[in-house]
């Protein structure tokens, strides 16, 4: 790729080359070159002073009109002219520079709303027009939106924010030195070493070298940034996005998992494609660096908490499956939102026995997520667990979940019901009402769980600032408040995973 493609500037030519002879030229008297003449209107903010001297008074007058060979004015009431008399010294001065000074000739006078108007020739030379129009054309010029350059009113412009610039800055800086040093590595190592997909000890040596090297320094600096802007008021944010963006992005998004967050092409940033490279391989990428990226990426502390909070929904299933005797109806898990479906995926394949038939209701509005799912699950079932194991995969739209109360009843009621994710991006409101229609599903002695990030939360800032990924952070306080005020008469607790950043709220049928 060249210089000019990776600058992002079009060098095309926005239209092909014309033969020399097919050109087009005058036609009609316009053959006969004369010189064109220039209005007042034609110079944009040039102002333009034409000044006589005559019977030893000096005038300042009105331009009408100027070519290459002379210029047209608003001559002085009380003077007397006439055609072909010497006008011993004319000046004509654009914003205050000087582009003619010398005799002119009187050519023409032509009376205009009362004035009288003088067509002088130069004498001594002629004027470069050129100078004229370049002059205005710097003097015009502004950028779209601006009254200027544009750079006063640049959208990264914002006073303050010293420790975040900085700390961004040097981040860039990092970025920059780690490309260069990785893409060296890779030029080294085997082929298969970097890219290959079964596991070696050459590879875990590598991701192992990634992760002390360069990822744990990026997650330090990262934390560090996002301390800076928790401080920055709300106005500001908009220029520290667009300074954040300048100097970051295009380092963040050779990462696969924040290219697809970013561009979103599911319309929403935590599809079941990122959640899969969050689960299943952090490692990801065409290059080393975009490798080293995602790796870094997604083992910060909100990464690790997806996976932390996906091994406690998955743990805690498994202890319902351990506890249960045999009953006249089977355990039922219902997982809404349900993504890739990672934890009941791990579930069935970790479990050694299920003694109790296991009904498991997968919901989710992505297709695609159902699909790779069934892809993954449904092997498994037909394999190990055909006789106690039935799953059934529920393809309806977050419209429908949020509106319809009995939009799970054909299904019985449930054990355990979980939501990793969704309610990150529902407002107070909307996610007391979900979680009433939720626990009204439950079983006696049934449980609800419902996970939410936390403000405190590190790295918000590239989510919010590199790619648009905003969530509805709820305190442990609000998850409280939300249970009690969705279901009065249910014990309320807060479980937490590992990283402290993603606590489910549990609701507990009593």
């Amino acid at each position: 790729m060249s210089q000019d493609e990776l600058s992002g500037v079009d060098v095309r030519p926005s239209a092909p080359p014309r033969n020399i002879e097919d050109l087009d030229g005058a036609e009609g008297r316009a053959i006969y070159f004369r010189p064109h003449r220039y209005q007042p209107s034609d110079l944009g903010p040039v102002r333009t002073v034409v000044s006589v001297s005559v019977s030893g008074r000096r005038f300042e007058c009105e331009m009408t009109d100027v070519s290459q060979n002379g210029v047209a004015f608003e001559w002085p009431a009380d003077v007397e002219v006439e055609i072909g008399v010497t006008i011993p010294e004319l000046s004509l001065s654009f914003d205050q520079h000087e582009a003619y000074s010398g005799a002119a000739t009187v050519s023409s006078l032509r009376r205009r709303e009362g004035t009288l108007v003088v067509g002088a020739s130069f004498i001594d030379s002629l004027m470069n027009v050129d100078d004229v129009i370049a002059l205005r054309d710097v003097k015009s010029y502004a950028a779209a939106g601006s009254s200027g350059l544009g750079l006063e009113s640049a959208p990264w412009r914002v006073e303050g924010h010293a420790e975040f610039k900085s700390l961004v800055a040097e981040l860039r800086l990092f970025l920059e030195d780690a490309r260069e040093h990785l893409a060296e590595v890779e030029r080294v190592l085997p082929w298969d070493v970097v890219h290959g997909e079964g596991r070696s000890a050459a590879q875990d040596a590598l991701i192992a070298r990634v992760k002390r090297e360069f990822a744990d320094e990026f997650i330090q600096r990262s934390e560090r940034i996002d301390a800076a802007l928790r401080t920055a008021p709300l106005g500001d944010i908009p220029a520290l996005k667009e300074y954040s963006q300048r100097f970051l992005q295009s380092y963040f998004i050779e990462a696969p998992c924040m290219h697809r967050a970013l561009f979103k092409p599911l319309g929403y940033p935590g599809d079941y494609e990122v959640m899969k490279y969050m689960y299943e391989n952090q490692f990801a990428g065409p290059t080393l660096f975009a490798k080293a990226v995602s790796l870094a990426i997604l083992t910060t502390r909100p990464g690790d908490a997806v996976r932390f909070r996906k091994n406690l929904v998955r743990d805690r299933l498994s202890e319902v499956i351990d506890r249960a005797t045999p009953g006249e109806r089977p355990l039922r898990f219902l997982s809404v939102a349900a993504g890739p479906a990672q934890e009941v995926f791990e579930l069935l394949k970790q479990r050694r026995s299920i003694a109790s038939p296991l009904e498991i209701v997968l919901f989710d509005q992505d297709k695609g997520a159902l699909s790779y799912a069934y892809r993954r699950i449904s092997p498994i079932v037909s394999a190990r667990w055909s006789k106690e194991v039935t799953v059934t995969y529920l393809h309806d739209s977050i419209k429908r979940l949020l509106r319809d109360p009995a939009l799970f009843a054909r299904y019985g009621s449930f054990d355990v019901i979980f939501c990793a994710g969704l309610f990150d991006y529902l407002e107070m409101p909307t996610a007391v009402a979900l979680t009433r229609n939720l626990f009204s599903n439950l079983a006696p002695g049934g449980e609800l769980y419902i996970g939410n990030m936390v403000p405190s939360s590190p790295n918000r800032w590239f989510m919010e600032l590199n790619l648009d990924w905003n969530l509805k952070y709820k305190t442990h306080e609000d998850l409280l408040a939300m249970g009690r005020s969705a279901a009065p008469g249910a014990a309320v607790a807060i479980r937490e995973e590992p990283s402290g950043v993603n606590p489910f709220v549990v609701l507990t049928r009593v």
